[in-house]
This record gives C-alpha cells, sequence and structure tokens, in this order.
C-alpha cells in the first residue's frame, strides 16, 4: 500500500495539475541536465533534445510502467571529456561510440539479468569492487575544477560562494526549494557575476552573450553534424572502449540501486514489472540516442526518483510530459543563450560538490552493503582499486588508466582471491 497521489497509470485530474506536476518534474532535472553538458563543453540545448528523447524511448520499452526520467549521465562524464579529446577534438563520433558501446553492455547484462537473474551480475561487480570504482570517478572528476575557475582567485571565489549557497539551500530549506539547491545556487552565481562585470571588477562576457539574442526560435546544435570518421582507427576504437566500459558498469549499478528506491517509493517492484531487463534495455538505448543529438550518454536520474518520493506524484505521463518540455526548450533561443552565458567558474561551484557526490555514492555503496573491511580480500580489492585509480598510471595506453585500469585489476583480483571464510565452511 503507497501514498501516491497518483500512481505510475493514474493521470492528474486537471490542466493546472499536469503542467505544475510536469514543470517540478523538469525543474528538479533540469540543472543537472545543463550543468553536465556544461562540464563536458557539449552543447546545452541539443542534450535537452537528447534528454527528451531517452526518456521518451525508456518509457516505450518499459511500457509506460516506470516513472523515472532519463538524462545525460555525471557517471560517464570522465568518459566524454576523455573520447572528445581523441583525434581531431571535439570527436562527436568517438562519443556516440561510447554510446553504443553502453548500449551493447546494457544489452548484454539485460539478456543475462532475464536469463540467470541479478545474482549472476552481483558475483562479477560486488560492492567493493562497484562502490571504489565510484569513489575514483569522483576524484577524478575533482581535476577538472581548477580549468572552470580560470585559475583567478575571482573564478575561485565565485565557484565557492556558489557551492556555499547550494549547500545552504539543500541543508536549510523546507519544501520545493529543499529539491532545487543547485538552480538557485546557479541564478545566485549568475547574479554575483552579472553584477562584478557591470561594476567593471571583472569581465565574464555575460552582457555580450545576452545581447546576441536574435529571435524566438533556433534548431539545436546536433553533435551528429559534427562527426566525423577521419583518423578513426582501431586504436582509438579500443580507447572509446577502455573509457566507456567501466563507467558504464558503474552506471548500470547505479539504475539498479535508482529503480531499487522507486520501487520502495511507489510500493511497486520494478525490477519485476516491467523487468530490470526492459529498464536495462531502455536506459542503454537512451544511452545511444543521448550521444546521437547531444553528445552525452544518458542514464536514469536520482532527482526524479527523489521528486516523485516528495511530490508523492508517480505517473508516467507526468515524467513523458516533463521530458516533451525540456525538448521543447532546446528550440527556444532565449534559453540556450542565457544558459551560455553563465560562467563556467559558477559551474565550477556547482562542480565541487556534484564531484564530492559522485565519490560519496561510492562510500554509501560500501556502506549500504555492509562491506566488511576487516575481510583481507575485501580490503585488497578495495585498497588497490582506489589507488591505481588515482594514481594516474596507465597499461600500453592513456585511455587504460584511471578508472578503466583499476576496475579490471579490481575484478581480476575478486576472481583470483579466494574467500577464506567460504574455504573454512567447505572443510
Amino acid at each position: 500500500m503507497n501514498n501516491l497521489i497518483y500512481d505510475t497509470h493514474e493521470n492528474p485530474r486537471s490542466i493546472k495539475e499536469w503542467v505544475l506536476y510536469a514543470v517540478q518534474m523538469l525543474m528538479a532535472v533540469f540543472v543537472a541536465t545543463i550543468l553536465i553538458s556544461n562540464i563536458c563543453g557539449t552543447p546545452v540545448d541539443a542534450g535537452l533534445l537528447g534528454a527528451c528523447l531517452g526518456t521518451l524511448t525508456y518509457q516505450l520499452i518499459t511500457k509506460f510502467k516506470s516513472p523515472v526520467f532519463i538524462s545525460n549521465s555525471g557517471a560517464t562524464v570522465s568518459a566524454v571529456i576523455g573520447a572528445l579529446a581523441l583525434g581531431n577534438a571535439p570527436n562527436y563520433f568517438a562519443v556516440f561510440i561510447g554510446g553504443l558501446i553502453i548500449c551493447a553492455i546494457y544489452a548484454i547484462f539485460a539478456f543475462v539479468i532475464k536469463w540467470r537473474g541479478i545474482d549472476a551480475i552481483n558475483k562479477l561487480f560486488p560492492p567493493y569492487v562497484v562502490g571504489p570504482i565510484t569513489i575514483v570517478i569522483g576524484l577524478n572528476l575533482a581535476g577538472f575544477i581548477p580549468t572552470y575557475t580560470g585559475g583567478s582567485n575571482i573564478g575561485l571565489l565565485v565557484a565557492i560562494a556558489t557551492m556555499l549557497v547550494i549547500a545552504l539551500t539543500s541543508h536549510y530549506f523546507k519544501g520545493f526549494l529543499k529539491t532545487i539547491p543547485f538552480l538557485i545556487g546557479l541564478v545566485f552565481g549568475f547574479i554575483v557575476c552579472l553584477v562584478l562585470e557591470v561594476t567593471g571588477a571583472a569581465a565574464f562576457g555575460i552582457i555580450d552573450s545576452l545581447s546576441s539574442i536574435n529571435g524566438i526560435f533556433r534548431l539545436p546544435d546536433f553533435t551528429f553534424l559534427h562527426w566525423s570518421v577521419e583518423g578513426f582507427t582501431f586504436k582509438t576504437l579500443l580507447d572509446v572502449l577502455l573509457l566507456f566500459a567501466p563507467v558504464a558498469i558503474c552506471a548500470l549499478c547505479e539504475h539498479y540501486s535508482d529503480h531499487a528506491v522507486m520501487s520502495n517509493i511507489i510500493g511497486h517492484d520494478l525490477t519485476e514489472d516491467p523487468g530490470l531487463h526492459r529498464t536495462l534495455l531502455g536506459d542503454g538505448v537512451a544511452s545511444a540516442i543521448g550521444t546521437i543529438f547531444g553528445g552525452q550518454p544518458n542514464t536514469s536520474y536520482g532527482e526524479s526518483t527523489a521528486m516523485v518520493g516528495f511530490s508523492r506524484v508517480a505517473s508516467v505521463k507526468v515524467v513523458s510530459l516533463a521530458a516533451i518540455m525540456m525538448g521543447l526548450l532546446a528550440f527556444i533561443e532565449p534559453v540556450q543563450v542565457f544558459i551560455s552565458a553563465i560562467p563556467s567558474c559558477v559551474f565550477g561551484g556547482c562542480a565541487m560538490i556534484l564531484y564530492g557526490y559522485i565519490a560519496c555514492s561510492g562510500i554509501k555503496t560500501l556502506m549500504r552493503n555492509k562491506v566488511d573491511l576487516e575481510d583481507n580480500k575485501k580490503l585488497i580489492i578495495v585498497s588497490v582499486i582506489l589507488t591505481v585509480g588515482v594514481s594516474g598510471v596507465f597499461l600500453f595506453s592513456q585511455s587504460f588508466a584511471g578508472v578503466s585500469l583499476a576496475m579490471v585489476l579490481g575484478v581480476l583480483l575478486n576472481l583470483i582471491l579466494r574467500n577464506k571464510k567460504y574455504e573454512k565452511d567447505k572443510n
């Protein structure tokens, strides 16, 4: 028995509710979508449309039974940045291949889960492998923050101020405002930068950007228009595989966690109906679509899960309407120009929390699964993943470094090292 206002199959009773609930969901996922696009340097407008099409595709594959919003993934930021830098940058074709790799991995796992159940996956990628890998992803991303602040004291101070506003909003505000701390932080940071520019204290190019608005509608900058296969070799393909395969596994585990939490909220097990195999397949196909249009793989959004829990509105059609609204925003020029005018140092303040949040989600994976680090096998695996993951060492190619190398070593150690407790029980 749940306490939902609207269940997954129900519709709002009035136009007012349709609009307000959809806008509320849109606001919950909008900021993270533009934030991740800006951090990766991919077109925000096309990213919005990619999230729209990704969500609708996911809903079709899951038979409109899961109220989850799909948008660009924080877990794949490092892979996207790495792929864009391969060959003739920005290499959006490499990102698209990465999206296909994610889709293929998800499809394989969906087949295995349908055939053997989720336990088959947990044995290969247990929490003491996935947890530290997620921590490594967050810590490695933190190295990009100086790029956003521009190496200036003013940029860093704006980033810190933005971060403080986000932290205070998230901690002290109540109700709906508590669910949009990043939006409030972005607006605050933008206003601070605008004041600094108007007073002549700093130059961010905001006024020049805003004065470039020429109309209302404009086609998004679709990334497939920038594809080029020139210089794309087998080595490039291997580099892309090494970049995207590890983060795909982490995103997959996050997908499972998001759907488990959503299942608890709505009182209906989504891993059974429509089934984890369908949600994974929907997410994987959505990732490929996201890389075609917006240069970003997609994934299930924890923000949408939190909003369903907060609003108690689980209507799948409301989620779909929110996705359509996001897609329409991609064609509105003033929205595109305003987003592009936000200085990078403001996004740097958001990244101070977002990247740490990714790392902390790995810690929570260890805690939630009660991983015992007194167990020698688990301690060794976690230690090796953390050390190798942040060390900067690479094997053969710089693409086989960090997350990818750490994950391979973690999986190998998990297969090689036997559980002593198991041996004792067997004897």
